[in-house]
């Protein structure tokens, strides 16, 4: 349960990146934020009914990265993982966004069907776009890239913030997966 409520949070903070001075960047931003909403609030027998209106939404939605992200973050902590999977691929193969690429990644070697090249896509992406953030990070520690020291320590003089957040970085890679995908 601890799990479900820090992705639920995390959900939810990914709609401030999304909010704009007179509300929601999009309509359909605005009903993943509600239903996230909903789902958090609703006790188990309410939440197959905000799961369905939530695949709709995806299946209506299926360019809308905030959608999309919102509705396989709450597959997979409720260890939907292929399906999760099967609504990111399209999404990845549409977009060249790293962190939902870093999701699918970290999904597909959830369930031992990953490989480093996925990472590595990840890793060629974040470099391109210039954001070499905490999911950059997260791709190099999975590949073992021998950069991974030298970007911590980069990321963390850059945003002091994220030093408490390194721990993770203390587990092996199966355990760092399991711990965020029961």
């Amino acid at each position: 349960m601890r799990y479900q409520n820090i992705v639920m949070l995390f959900i939810l903070s990914i709609f401030s990146v999304s909010v704009t001075a007179g509300g929601y960047a999009d309509k359909p931003t605005a009903q993943a934020s509600e239903l996230s909403k909903k789902y958090v609030m609703a006790d188990e027998s309410a939440k197959p009914s905000v799961l369905q209106d939530f695949d709709h939404l995806a299946r209506d939605n299926p360019d809308n990265v905030n959608v999309i992200r919102s509705y396989t973050s709450i597959l997979s902590s409720r260890g939907e993982y292929e399906k999760a999977i099967s609504l990111l691929e399209p999404v990845n193969k549409a977009r060249n966004n790293p962190s939902l690429l870093l999701q699918e990644c970290m999904l597909k070697d959830r369930i031992n069907d990953g490989d480093a090249a996925c990472y590595k896509h990840v890793i060629s992406l974040s470099e391109r776009s210039g954001s070499e953030n905490m999911d950059y990070l997260m791709a190099l520690f999975f590949t073992d890239d021998g950069r991974f020291e030298a970007e911590k320590k980069k990321l963390a003089a850059s945003n002091p913030s994220l030093s408490r957040d390194f721990v993770i970085f203390d587990q092996d890679k199966r355990q760092l997966l399991l711990s965020l995908y029961p």
